[in-house]
């Protein structure tokens, strides 16, 4: 089969494109560069020399509650690898619309973690609702834990040691993670991230032997206000003077006081699928189990549920104490958040609408519901084809709420949109709202942050949906749908579509 010279130049290009990563931190020689803003370059401005230097808290070693395994060196040192202060530098010049920083985390020993060309913007809540709705979503994107994570292999961050002591931290350190925080505005932290394969001998043989991965080192620090401001108007235009100003009550009674127009959110709904359930977890009286690493790895500290036995059947019979972040992302167990799931119990149902989305019929509206339940659960702008078998697809609530980690620099593809490149007619979304008004209920009074969904099985014919509680760390609800042949197949020729 001969193949042209345009067919083969087209593939190629293609290939070319989807091979690599988009590079937030480069700059294009071909896009003009310009000095930051006004009310940037006054944040700035207040601090000696141009250059803002921040607090920072660390934990000591037998902080119980990190989700990783702790690096030898993590903590037993009082000043080692305890990155108390972090000073951000602001480039002279950048791209319009882009506000380009680097990060130095200093240890009091002289150690380094230098993350140069960050863009903040990145790293700021992007609302996606209008009108009223936007308070909620400003609640919800504020209070979601969000960040990035840098690569060493790419050379997205170094570190620089103040001696040649333990000259393997070098060697081991592969990545770090700058993540706005989900506790209070402005709250950012920072870790970094070894491998260690010293043991791997003794581990492939043990049980524990899933990863190499090690925490070095974490902290948290509060961003300077005024330049949290600039950069939340900067990328928000729409906010309303004072918005920022609001504390999370005032937030929440205005949002709940909106109801939700859900045609302003994704496009019509072209028919309702002819589904049917085969599930629901307080039913059939299933055992509630950790789902994902994060759960697996808090059940061992007794943080999931107390370390007692529950089914989706028993947790929605009486209120649950949930261990909180209090005090600068420390826990203190004798301040448990209650939560109350016994309106879930009403929820038994989970409709399937195909929306009206140019070119596919596989983007669906998932309300999970039922005859005498107070409130519904939306999961709107839901592509089933990037959904797998037996891998988690997380969802948190809000409009395009940003994953909890993401690349700096991530690489695109036909199928993967980093969310900050999502086109607004598939954004998705998740809401709860109250059943008889139609306005917005804050789910996080209630208990709920978080959506998972699955495919059981290869045949990708039954479709799993957990509704995570408070920290993300406790499934309370989850259902099994059976999802029709044509629907089924209609999915398929688009998952097959993506792989060219």
């Amino acid at each position: 089969m001969k193949i042209s010279r345009l067919a083969l130049f087209g593939w190629l290009a293609m290939l070319f494109v989807q091979c690599h990563s988009l590079q937030w931190n480069q700059q294009d020689k071909h896009v003009q560069s310009e000095r930051a803003s006004e009310s940037v370059l006054e944040a700035f401005a207040k601090y000696p020399n141009g250059i803002m230097k921040l607090k920072a808290s660390t934990p000591g070693y037998d902080y119980a509650y990190d989700v990783a395994e702790k690096d030898v060196y993590y903590g037993k040192d009082s000043t080692k690898f305890h990155f108390k202060q972090v000073e951000i530098r602001l480039h002279e010049t950048m791209p319009a619309g882009q506000v380009i920083v680097d990060f130095t985390f200093l240890d009091d020993q002289g150690n380094k973690v230098n993350v140069n060309g960050v863009d903040l913007i990145r790293l700021t809540p992007k609302l996606d609702s209008q009108d009223e709705l936007i308070y909620a979503e400003l609640l919800l994107e504020e209070f979601n834990r969000f960040g990035v994570s840098f690569r060493k292999e790419h050379e997205e961050f170094n570190v620089q040691l103040a001696t040649s002591e333990v000259p393997e931290v070098q060697e081991n350190a592969y990545r770090c993670s700058i993540v706005n925080n989900c506790l209070a505005g402005t709250k950012w932290e920072f870790a970094l991230n070894t491998t260690d394969y010293s043991d791997f001998k003794d581990r492939i043989r043990g049980i524990n032997n899933l990863n190499q991965n090690r925490l070095l080192a974490h902290s948290w620090f509060y961003l300077d206000r005024d330049l949290y401001n600039a950069l939340m108007h900067m990328k928000n235009p729409q906010l309303k003077a004072g918005a920022l100003d609001l504390d999370y009550d005032s937030l929440s009674v205005i949002g709940e006081n909106t109801v939700v127009d859900f045609e302003k959110l994704r496009k019509p709904v072209r028919y309702r699928v002819e589904t049917a359930m085969l599930e629901v977890g307080h039913q059939s009286n299933r055992v509630v189990k950790p789902l994902d690493i994060e759960e697996h790895f808090k059940a061992e500290f007794g943080l999931l549920l107390n370390n007692k036995r529950y089914t989706y059947k028993t947790i929605l019979e009486e209120p649950i104490s949930l261990t909180q972040f209090r005090d600068r992302g420390f826990y203190f167990e004798t301040t448990p958040k209650v939560c109350d799931f016994n309106w879930m119990k009403y929820v038994d149902n989970i409709e399937v609408d195909v929306l009206d989305i140019e070119g596919s019929n596989s983007y669906v509206q998932l309300t999970l519901n039922g005859q005498w339940s107070p409130y519904k659960v939306t999961i709107g702008n839901v592509d089933l084809a990037l959904i797998d078998e037996q891998k988690l697809f997380g969802l948190l609530f809000g409009v395009n709420a940003y994953p909890k980690s993401r690349r700096y620099n991530p690489s695109q593809n036909t199928i993967v949109y980093d969310a900050e490149l999502l086109p607004d007619e598939i954004k998705p979304f998740v809401l709860l709202t109250d059943n008889k008004s139609g306005k917005w209920i804050n789910n996080q009074y209630k208990g709920i942050e978080k959506i998972y969904l699955t495919y059981e099985s290869l045949e990708r014919d039954v479709l799993n949906v957990y509704v995570l509680s408070y920290e993300r760390i406790t499934p309370v609800w989850m259902g099994r749908v059976k999802l029709p042949k044509k629907l089924r197949q209609l999915v398929r020729v688009r998952r097959n579509l993506y792989n060219y």
